[in-house]
């Protein structure tokens, strides 16, 4: 069993995806990712503020954003986005205190895409958002240009001393 294969598995099971609901998009999936991708993320969505109705499947693995889209009246799957990681823009989430799950939105060939993942409860919640993180974080400051930063601030609310000018 190649990579693919076992992480996709791992994840349809942590998502309590149904299989027949897999076996359906398995093979969408299949074309877009190659067989020694690890999958980080699979998990049904729909999509947020209206737009194509049926039900979503996103994965994410450590190379590219794939979402199929199985329609509601024919029951057909069809391809929603498939991209590189590096072509995705502006990607943002938030969590919902109140109801677990997680709203998702990027932008990829100048498209606003947004997504809500519900979740089963708040660890599941939690492990999206932190696949998320793992993904998209940006390359934090180094130690120095932050000291640098913090060194030219001007901090109103401390009063200076007079030695220090």
């Amino acid at each position: 069993m190649d990579r693919f294969s076992r992480t996709l598995l791992a994840a349809s099971a942590e998502s309590g995806l149904a299989t027949i609901t897999l076996s359906r998009h398995v093979p969408s999936l299949r074309r877009n990712l190659r067989s020694d991708d690890e999958v980080l993320m699979l998990t049904p969505c729909l999509r947020s503020g209206g737009g194509f109705p049926g039900e979503f499947l996103l994965l994410l693995s450590k190379r590219r954003l794939v979402m199929t889209r199985q329609s509601k009246l024919l029951n057909r799957i069809r391809l929603s986005v498939d991209a590189p990681i590096s072509e995705l823009s502006d990607v943002k989430w938030s969590t919902e205190p109140s109801t677990p799950g997680i709203e998702v939105a990027f932008t990829y060939a100048e498209e606003r895409h947004r997504f809500w993942i519900s979740a089963q409860h708040s660890r599941h919640a939690w492990r999206l958002e932190a696949a998320l993180a793992r993904t998209f974080r940006r390359p934090l400051q180094s130690i120095a240009e932050a000291a640098l930063a913090l060194r030219n601030w001007d901090f109103p609310f401390i009063a200076k001393r007079p030695d220090d000018e």
